[in-house]
């Protein structure tokens, strides 16, 4: 993948296991991409207010603030350009609080995560 600038994304998820999964395959799929981790929405809040990534990959069960909430927070302070926010969830996308017809959230991955879902979303947004 050949980009003309530098691509952000955003990982956010409280397990570290899930962390270093997300950062190494979008790393295999997009090798000049800058991967920030956050371990909670407090992080992942604070990340986007000083960087504005690119994607960002977010679950939903955080240990501080609950993945939809932070995606509100953001989507309340997003200026010009829309971040895509792909929900990334062991549950089903109904379980998990996904509708396709919100202006939320962007995009669903199913955990466990695997390369071709991610390659797909990192294809439709990035």
């Amino acid at each position: 993948m050949e980009l003309e600038q530098q691509v952000k994304i955003l990982t956010v998820d409280d397990n570290p296991v899930n962390l270093f999964l997300i950062s190494t395959i979008v790393k295999k799929i997009c090798p000049d991409a800058i991967v920030y981790e956050a371990k909670n929405g407090a992080e992942a809040l604070e990340f986007y207010k000083q960087n504005a990534p690119d994607l960002l990959f977010l679950d939903l069960k955080l240990p501080d603030i609950h993945g939809l909430q932070v995606a509100k927070i953001i989507r309340a302070t997003d200026s010009d350009k829309r971040t895509p926010i792909v929900v990334v969830s062991a549950n089903n996308a109904e379980e998990s609080g996904y509708d396709a017809s919100s202006n939320l959230i962007d995009d669903f991955v199913d955990k466990p995560i695997k390369y071709d879902s991610l390659k797909a979303i990192i294809d439709k947004f990035i």
